[in-house]
């Protein structure tokens, strides 16, 4: 095999598509735990009408398919390096492409895992749209006041009826001043309970939000990039415009490099990646280095 894509998201199965289309012999791997299974549907995705993110994930593995590449549903806890390349659950490959991705750290917070996806969300830009003009809740990260104070100014974007709660945290007059400027109203008691999408405060009152949005901290779903010898820093993979990581060899694509990225950003730099893959094992064939 030429390349091992570990990891069958929207970035895993973007980089095993362009692969795929410029004839490189690829296997995919997934365990078929994509960071966004819990959610309703996939916004912002160009052509794509709000799927479900299981229907967006098995078009993607039928279009992979077409171009041959081989899936397969298992979890890679182990990457062999020998001076072919790589032996990835028993294949030996020429690259392999780390398409691992994040897994969400949420608030700690009665309530916040079980409404996950459906009434308690994270990003504006994914889920906004469908609760514009909405009165809703920004639920902050306990001992990160200045995220929350800034995406609690990032919501009021969407609606003008915003309350951050930053479930104990106190905010400078400054952050106060900015968010009254922006029309947040802010409780810095601390919350007892997120349910459906209620919020109930220590003191016993109810906020009755459309939805709840949280900050939430972000940590890579695997460890394979460190343990390959990879550069990680900030929680990301350290990788150059093309997916190049600090070994020669291995790529990483998606949120795996980029945590900031949407779903259609993670698929779009995985695609370019893709072809960086291509072009370097393009080199390799004729005679050259990585």
């Amino acid at each position: 095999m030429d390349v091992a894509v570990i990891g069958g998201s929207l970035a895993g199965l973007q980089a095993a598509l362009t692969l795929g289309r410029a004839r490189r012999r690829v296997v995919l791997f997934d365990d078929g735990q994509p960071r966004n299974r819990a959610a309703e549907h996939v916004h912002n995705y160009l052509g794509a009408e709000d799927p479900a993110p299981g229907e967006l994930l098995a078009a993607g593995r039928r279009q992979v398919a077409a171009y041959g590449v081989e899936i397969r549903d298992a979890r890679v806890d182990d990457v062999t390096v020998n001076d072919a390349g790589f032996v990835v659950d028993g294949v030996p490959v020429r690259a392999v492409v780390l398409a691992t991705g994040l897994w969400d750290e949420l608030p700690d917070v009665p309530g916040v895992a079980e409404g996950w996806g459906r009434s308690v969300v994270a990003c504006p830009h994914c889920h906004g749209w469908e609760v514009r003009d909405q009165p809703l809740v920004q639920l902050g990260m306990r001992g990160a006041p200045d995220r929350s104070v800034a995406r609690a100014l990032l919501l009021s974007r969407w609606s003008s009826d915003v309350v951050l709660c930053t479930d104990g945290d106190a905010l400078t007059d400054a952050q106060l001043e900015r968010l009254s400027v922006a029309g947040v109203k802010v409780r810095t008691e601390r919350v007892a309970e997120v349910s459906a999408p209620r919020v109930v405060l220590e003191s016993g009152e109810v906020l009755a939000p459309e939805r709840v949005f949280v900050v939430v901290r972000q940590h890579q779903q695997s460890d394979l990039a460190e343990r390959l010898g990879c550069q990680v820093a900030d929680g990301a993979v350290v990788a150059d415009e093309g997916g190049r990581t600090t070994v020669p060899g291995v790529y990483a694509v998606g949120t795996t490099a980029a945590p900031a990225l949407l779903a259609i950003g993670a698929a779009g730099h995985a695609s370019t990646a893709a072809v960086a893959v291509h072009n370097d094992l393009l080199e390799l064939d004729l005679g050259g280095g990585w």
